[in-house]
């Protein structure tokens, strides 16, 4: 059997690889020529799958993708096969939901307009707003969703939620409703965060329409994906103060163009697309895939197999 790793990083996690193949070929890719020689006789694919590597695959079985999210990576070629594509679902919530309170946090204890009066020597205090009490309403209860609930519980806010498919709610949420209520909750928020993944169904979730549900004094947080949101839409009500704020990690177009509104807001902190990294995302990525390839040569069912057709 022969396993293609292409994804960048250090030795040791190549050698981890190598280690969990049991003696099975493994060989890394380094560049796009490389890997669309590599795959075309490759059963397993780690890291990246790319559309015009996909391609030159003849006997692809299994892809493990090193992301959570898979809007880039669905493409028809690969819905349509009989591939097995799993997911790195769940690896990335806990450090992707403290980076969703340090946006909060910025915001509301002024820590990005702070850090410019520091570059200008200005000694200069402000309004600043208190959290606790409040209510944070989740779009999404899957790993980022819950590990977004605790913080917020441990914070000392009251928890709601919606979710399309869960319906079994988690002891760090009030209330958990059906995406029918996706209104109620925008309306009922002080801070609403997404963490539902991007699909046909998702895009665009938030609009002109119901983002207009929103309170004036509540902050948008997202570190999800950009295009649940229409962009132009929240740059609106961002310009108009219709709400106080917002906290972006993820955007329509990245890398965020240098003409974008949002760059001028000072209601705004940006991050670029950085809530998913930590110091442990590649150990955990690479002892994942390494137990799913345990579970794949035994003939066990496999960890976060996506449903290629919803999209995770």
């Amino acid at each position: 059997m022969k396993i293609l790793v292409y994804f960048p990083m250090a030795e040791e996690y190549y050698q981890l690889i190598r280690d969990a193949a049991d003696g099975h070929r493994v060989v890394v890719a380094k560049n796009h020529e490389e890997a669309q020689r590599e795959i075309t006789d490759a059963d397993v694919v780690y890291g990246l799958c790319p559309r015009d590597v996909f391609l030159h695959a003849k006997q692809l079985k299994w892809f493990q993708s090193q992301s959570a999210g898979l809007d880039a990576v669905l493409f028809p070629e690969l819905i349509e096969s009989e591939v097995i594509v799993t997911n790195a679902a769940g690896l990335y919530a806990s450090h992707a939901a403290e980076h969703a309170f340090a946006l909060l946090l910025g915001l509301t204890r002024g820590i990005h307009r702070f850090a410019e009066n520091r570059l200008r020597r200005t000694w200069k205090g402000q309004r600043l707003v208190e959290i606790a009490g409040w209510t944070l309403g989740i779009i999404g209860m899957g790993g980022f969703g819950v590990e977004m609930a605790r913080r917020g519980q441990g914070w000392g806010l009251r928890v709601i939620a919606v979710d399309a498919y869960r319906t079994e709610k988690p002891e760090c949420v009030e209330a958990l409703w059906g995406m029918e209520r996706l209104n109620d909750l925008l309306s009922a928020s002080d801070v609403v965060m997404i963490a539902c993944p991007l699909t046909a169904e998702t895009r665009h979730l938030l609009n002109a329409k119901n983002l207009s549900l929103m309170k004036p004094s509540a902050y948008l947080i997202n570190v999800a994906r950009g295009g649940i949101i229409d962009e132009k839409a929240l740059i609106q009500v961002l310009q108009q103060r219709r709400i106080a704020g917002a906290g972006l990690d993820v955007f329509e177009v990245e890398p965020l163009p240098a003409d974008s509104p949002l760059w001028e807001l000072d209601n705004v902190i940006l991050t670029p697309h950085v809530a998913g990294s930590s110091q442990h995302r590649p150990r955990r990525t690479v002892e994942f895939f390494c137990d799913n390839l345990r579970r794949y040569f035994a003939g066990e069912p496999l960890r976060n197999v996506v449903d290629k057709r919803k999209g995770f």
